[in-house]
């Protein structure tokens, strides 16, 4: 069996950790050896990654950590891209060498270009020629591409001005970081048609693994309560642009529809402006809760109106795997290996969105009809064996044996 270096950015948590717990679970189940190296400042890990991993190592991350303005004017004059030199270790670079270099792994997996910039050193570059490692980066969501619709939509002058010159310093630099790989990976299609032509090596598309197990599907049963919820790490400015929009344009049409839904907004790292969308007719600003499970299951729809795509949306394939009916836009659809009107309801416009919300909401029968497929699509494309088989190829592992 092969050795697998798996590289991450601070140990991961939200989406991070669903992708990378998975792939590690795959590649152990099919008796690989997998070594995990990440950066820290607190030298912490969470334990589920320890207790499958061969080794865990965990380097501090040794750069000065300067106040975000201080970072940003240091990054714009020396003509870098303010969020790839932000996750920049030298630390990392130094472990990745020397972990190369006494595991001699088959493969190293990248987990996300500000990860992937390690290729690009000289001397993780001679480590990996030096044991015949193959370098693979994991996109997870092609960054520049997110960031240039961000801008597109920003409605602050200052952030489009922000972001008219942080989205080329962030597009050379990530290109040249997937250029450094032998190959790389995406876990969407819209982000796949993106990099092909663009990058140099194969661009091969990746299911997320899921442990299907763990998501107990939810059971509406009798119960006439109109839960709506939307959740995700408000961090991301797609997820703030979606609750927003959510809020502003789309509840008050459900609410016409369904004048007794209700809201809830959940997740962490939210904004004032977030936590302000609690005080609106009919939502709850509920913020990071310690199982999300509870609430997926005990939702009657989650609505996911996302306007700025990439990547792959967990929240619409952990949704689906409980089994609770999502509706989404044709943003947030792109990156899902479903088939719309049968596993999840897709809608553009505020109006289109709140109608097929309130379809599910009004009928036991399609809640039920969607929730089954969506689940059952899980299982057969995004369960940790099936995502397991697709990432033994893609990283290339039956190629050395």
């Amino acid at each position: 069996m092969a050795s697998v270096l798996v590289v991450t950015r601070e140990p991961p948590n939200a989406g991070d950790r669903i992708v990378t717990f998975g792939f590690v679970r795959a590649l152990v189940e099919r008796g690989h050896d997998v070594h995990l190296l990440t950066y820290d400042r607190d030298g912490s890990c969470p334990a589920a990654l320890r207790s499958v991993c061969e080794s865990v190592t965990v380097v501090s991350q040794l750069e000065t950590r300067l106040p975000p303005r201080a970072r940003k004017l240091r990054h714009l004059l020396t003509l870098r891209s303010d969020v790839m030199g932000m996750f920049d270790s030298t630390a990392l670079r130094d472990g990745a060498r020397r972990a190369i270099r006494s595991l001699a792994p088959d493969a190293v997996l990248a987990q996300h270009p500000y990860v992937g910039q390690i290729f690009r050193d000289d001397e993780v570059r001679r480590a990996l020629r030096a044991t015949d490692s193959r370098a693979v980066t994991n996109a997870h969501v092609v960054e520049y591409a997110a960031h240039e619709r961000y801008r597109r939509m920003a409605e602050e002058r200052n952030r489009r001005l922000e972001l008219a010159l942080e989205v080329p310093r962030l597009r050379r630099e990530e290109l040249a970081a997937y250029d450094a790989a032998d190959r790389t990976l995406v876990l969407g299609a819209e982000d796949r048609a993106e990099l092909v032509g663009r990058v140099s090596g194969p661009v091969r598309h990746q299911h997320v693994g899921l442990d299907v197990a763990e998501y107990a599907p939810s059971e509406r049963g009798e119960s006439n309560a109109k839960r709506l919820l939307f959740f995700g790490s408000y961090g991301w400015f797609p997820n703030r642009d979606a609750a927003t929009h959510l809020v502003e344009r789309i509840l008050p049409e459900i609410r016409n529809r369904c004048p007794d839904a209700e809201l809830a907004l959940v997740g962490r790292g939210a904004t004032e402006e977030i936590r302000e969308l609690g005080e609106r007719p009919g939502v709850s600003f509920v913020g990071e809760v310690e199982n999300l499970d509870g609430w997926v299951r005990d939702a009657s729809v989650v609505v996911a109106p996302l306007r700025i795509g990439g990547g792959t949306r967990l929240k619409i394939l952990e949704s689906m795997a409980w089994g609770t009916p999502v509706v989404t836009t044709p943003a947030g659809f792109d990156g899902v290996d479903a088939r719309a009107s049968v596993d999840v309801a897709v809608a553009e416009t505020p109006e289109s969105f709140a109608a097929a919300t309130a379809a599910l909401l009004n009928s036991a029968g399609e809640w039920r009809r969607l929730g089954r497929n969506a689940r059952r699509r899980i299982e057969r494309l995004y369960s940790i064996r099936a995502a397991g088989d697709e990432l033994e190829s893609n990283l290339g592992l039956a190629e050395r044996e």
